[in-house]
């Protein structure tokens, strides 16, 4: 049951859909032989903790090569993510989804041939930012035997809920509950019709549908003794509380397309965004809970003035765009967690920026025009799991398509990402990742920093642990 971003009427409401009997997995080999002990990819999917479904990313492609694929679902939204910051209602009934599936592939996927000792977990987005909290989770621990994240990390700000209590005393008014007692509003909601408390997400999203990230992870170690997640990502990372196995991270060259490119597809929606820059931002960049109320508006027209100077929002501007929203949601947070993790660890950490635009990308489905805007957030996941694109209708595509299948079927054999021996690990204190361009275009780059990341850091967002480091001059003054 969720409220879906890419689902709409003929009106283009976005529209509730889907069944609370939903925690199913799905299974596939090229042949049932118990003995045949092979890799397993394990899929989380990806939409914002919000929306999706295991099959959003089918087996078509990846099981050319002779491995276990799963997919599986986890409850969404508010059915997932609601939270009264106690332990009455704790939090993360979706990430418990996960745990769950987790745990029953490990202890069952020898009956479909697979090997619960050569498990590798995969997500894309908020995919992505799951596995990455997996080897945060103490729970997870020995469930896998490592982790690739797309697009997606534990820090990125769309991950952690703010006011989750607050937004579970909404929920609860809107259907007509008591919003004070937790122990009320929980026994309440409980005999209210799903499909109802879903609707109400709309109501938190006041432009399109952002924030896209309403309800999602909530840091519950803070008020449950038996606790998902124990402490905020960042402290974890930065304490060394993090499972040491090898980890994959990467980002695309215009993260920023989801969810950007729908804002292309509307002229109105850029004129919206220009002239109510102050109102409009907050939310698209998730900051709106994060930022004191007396320094939201001189944090949005700080971030302007960076990335725009005195330009108007409208396409000819609109990549200066796509990059406020790719680093802000994407970008930075994903260096940071992967220079973190590093300097816990002693596996390797490998990261990748994706810069191929090959005959079509996620931004086609979301713009609805065939139009070349960019690497779209998803356009690497689509090469090697079907997604409904024909990824395969050039030779190139083709190509791309094999070398991202390498890469991962090499990853899950042998922990390395076997596509070139130019991909080192990180190491040390350098910033160094493959960029990869074409099926056979790879090139090391080092970086000082990605996604200016440090710009992002120097705001006063009130997000993890990283607010005791941030020092920021008040509204008042020069910034």
């Amino acid at each position: 049951m969720q409220y879906d971003h890419f689902t709409q009427d003929h009106e283009n409401n976005y529209i509730v859909h889907g069944d609370e009997d939903c925690l199913y997995m799905n299974i596939y080999m090229k042949r049932v032989d118990p003995n045949a002990n092979l890799d397993v990819l394990v899929h989380i999917h990806g939409g914002a903790f919000m929306f999706g479904r295991g099959a959003s990313y089918g087996p078509d492609i990846i099981m050319d090569r002779d491995i276990v694929f799963v997919n599986f679902n986890y409850r969404l939204g508010p059915l997932g993510f609601l939270s009264t910051q106690d332990d009455i209602l704790p939090g993360n009934l979706g990430l418990k989804d996960q745990i769950k599936a987790l745990k029953w592939i490990n202890e069952n996927i020898k009956y479909f041939g697979g090997n619960p000792q050569s498990i590798t977990i995969h997500g894309m987005s908020a995919g992505g930012a799951s596995v990455h909290l997996h080897y945060l989770i103490p729970e997870s621990k020995g469930l896998f035997k490592q982790g690739f994240s797309q697009s997606g990390c534990a820090l990125n700000p769309w991950v952690i809920a703010e006011n989750s209590r607050e937004k579970t005393a909404k929920v609860a008014d809107l259907v007509g509950c008591p919003t004070k007692n937790s122990k009320q509003i929980k026994e309440c909601l409980k005999n209210r019709p799903a499909r109802n408390i879903v609707q109400t997400v709309k109501e938190f999203q006041p432009f399109q549908y952002n924030p896209f990230s309403p309800f999602g992870v909530v840091v519950d170690g803070l008020w449950t003794s038996n606790a998902v997640l124990p402490e905020d990502p960042y402290n974890l990372l930065a304490k060394g509380k993090v499972l040491d196995v090898p980890w994959i991270t990467s980002f695309t060259k215009h993260e920023g397309l989801y969810p950007a490119s729908e804002f292309w597809a509307n002229d109105q929606h850029l004129l919206d965004i220009d002239v109510k820059w102050n109102e409009i931002m907050p939310f698209i960049l998730h900051y709106n809970d994060s930022v004191t109320p007396e320094l939201k508006d001189v944090v949005s027209q700080k971030i302007r003035e960076v990335y725009l100077g005195d330009k108007a929002i409208n396409r000819n501007t609109f990549p200066h765009l796509v990059d406020i929203i790719s680093d802000r949601l994407f970008v930075a947070d994903i260096e940071t967690s992967a220079r973190l993790q590093n300097a816990a660890v002693l596996s390797n950490i490998y990261v990748y920026k994706f810069s191929y635009r090959g005959a079509t990308s996620k931004s086609t489905f979301r713009t609805k025009y065939n139009e070349d805007i960019g690497v779209s957030h998803g356009d690497d996941t689509v090469y090697f799991l079907y997604a409904l694109l024909n990824t395969t209708s050039t030779k190139n595509d083709r190509a791309m398509s094999n070398t991202l299948i390498d890469m991962t079927t090499s990853y899950m054999k042998t922990s390395q990402p076997n596509i070139t021996n130019k991909w080192q690990p990180l190491n040390g204190n350098k910033y160094c990742l493959l960029e990869i361009s074409g099926p056979e275009t790879f090139n090391m780059k080092c970086y000082n920093e990605t996604g200016r990341r440090s710009f992002w850091d120097g705001l006063p967002f009130r997000e993890y642990g990283k607010l005791e480091e941030t020092k920021f001059i008040s509204d008042k003054q020069e910034l």
